[in-house]
């Protein structure tokens, strides 16, 4: 618990994140004011939800004379560590801590934190709907889109809060201590922020910084050997390749679980399509049962469990084609582990805003799966570079004209899958809206003549 009241405290960025950190300060009886260097719809809306707390604001800029004067910062993981003030900050010695350090320093609840470049959405989804069903009151929250501050006034010693952290988000923990941290895999990705893999790496281990010998993490194989494991101080489980599982057992896939006891499930039996979710299913059954949830409840969740939108979404067969939307995968692994799941030809559609990772390493994969290319955004020319001569490559200026030209390639029983390797920023305000109007012009497309 920390003590904010009558504490000056200036909130770095009004997205959700920061609204729910001034929000939460202001009830706490902090004297609060924000800082944002954009002033759109979304920081207007946010701010007319917080007039009922006397809050001082400054849109549009970051100004010394505004940021100076407080006891504490708490930054939004979207702000640039190099802003005004934060440096400002740093220079005089006044502490920094962002909304996921602010919200745990908070919250009552025992915490399972998930984080990994791919799958985390997924598996802290999944865990969450396996809590669910098991009755216990649980929270999903981080990352997913609403902040741990909003919900830790619903959380006590008795319930459990279930949070999707980033890598922005770890790099402000000071106390940060989940019961259970998971961390699913690392790959490139955010290179533009952490300079390089080691860097990427150095934030994502930080999840496990604060735990104790009474606490567990719960980490991929393919980390194993990084010497950063042995400075852990918490209990320590590995979890091995499920794709792997998938091709030898193809019928049942049995999870060690802590005590020695295993917990098996019929392949047939997954709701969660595509050889690349074992993992995220691994991870969930060992946290929920680390955790004391029953085997009945995690079977069905597992049973029951469909996924989330623009995740390897499958969003219908038309004219003989199969369209899915993948618009999460906003780095190269992720597209790299949607085409390791399918085996018939794909036309994949690519692109958005560079995030400095190598496309020449999907090389022979892009061979072997994709009968062509479609690619938009600003990467586009860097990625045709990396991958010109191994398939036919287009590029287009809309998402419209994209669909258009991967329907005219595709053949039928073909796929056509939107699984971008980069950002959305440079045409569209998330991937949500890029995997939604993929998925309005697919529909425009096929069943304008239908309706």
């Amino acid at each position: 618990m920390i003590d904010v009241e009558g504490k000056r405290v200036l909130v770095v960025g009004l997205g959700i994140s920061g609204y729910a950190a001034a929000d939460l300060l202001a009830r706490k009886g902090a004297i609060v004011k924000i800082t944002d260097n954009s002033s759109g719809t979304e920081a207007g809306e946010y701010l007319k939800r917080l007039s009922r707390h006397s809050i001082e604001s400054e849109m549009g800029d970051h100004t010394k004379v505004f940021c100076r004067d407080v006891d504490l910062v708490v930054t939004s993981p979207g702000v640039d560590p190099r802003a005004l003030p934060l440096a400002l900050a740093e220079s005089k010695q006044i502490p920094v801590i962002g909304e996921l350090e602010l919200g745990f320093l908070f919250c009552r609840a025992p915490i399972v934190a998930i984080t990994g470049t791919n799958g985390k959405s997924t598996t802290t989804e999944l865990i969450g709907k396996i809590f669910s069903l098991s009755g216990k009151y649980s929270v999903v929250c981080g990352n997913v889109g609403n902040p741990l501050c909003g919900e830790v006034d619903t959380l006590d010693k008795d319930s459990v809060a279930i949070v999707e952290v980033s890598s922005f988000q770890l790099e402000t923990i000071e106390k940060f201590k989940p019961r259970v941290a998971i961390l699913l895999n690392i790959t490139d990705d955010h290179y533009d922020r952490h300079g390089d893999l080691d860097g990427y790496k150095n934030e994502k281990f930080k999840i496990f910084s604060n735990q104790d010998k009474r606490d567990w993490a719960i980490i991929h194989s393919n980390l194993s050997s990084e010497d950063r494991i042995g400075s852990l101080k918490s209990r320590v489980l590995f979890f091995g390749d499920g794709r792997e599982a998938v091709k030898t057992l193809n019928e049942e896939i049995a999870i060690s679980l802590p005590g020695g006891s295993k917990l098996a499930f019929k392949c047939d039996d997954m709701a969660l399509k595509g050889a690349h979710n074992i993992d995220n299913i691994t991870c969930s059954v060992i946290a929920s049962s680390i955790m004391g949830v029953d085997e009945d409840y995690i079977h069905e969740a597992i049973r029951t469990f469909n996924g989330l939108d623009h995740r390897f979404e499958d969003i219908g067969n038309f004219e003989g084609i199969e369209f899915v939307d993948d618009s999460k995968a906003t780095n190269i692994d992720a597209t790299r582990r949607a085409l390791e799941s399918l085996e018939k030809n794909v036309v994949l559609i690519a692109g958005g805003r560079d995030k400095g990772g190598d496309y020449s390493s999907m090389l022979s994969l892009v061979k072997e799966k994709v009968g062509t290319l479609v690619l938009m955004g600003e990467a586009a020319e860097k990625i045709k570079n990396a991958l010109n001569g191994i398939t036919p490559i287009f590029i287009v200026d809309s998402m419209a004209e994209a669909v258009a030209i991967a329907s005219e390639k595709a053949k039928d029983g073909d796929i056509v899958m939107l699984s971008p390797m980069c950002s959305s920023f440079d045409m569209f305000s998330s991937y949500k809206e890029r995997g939604k109007v993929f998925q309005d012009h697919v529909k425009k497309r096929f069943l304008a003549d239908h309706e």
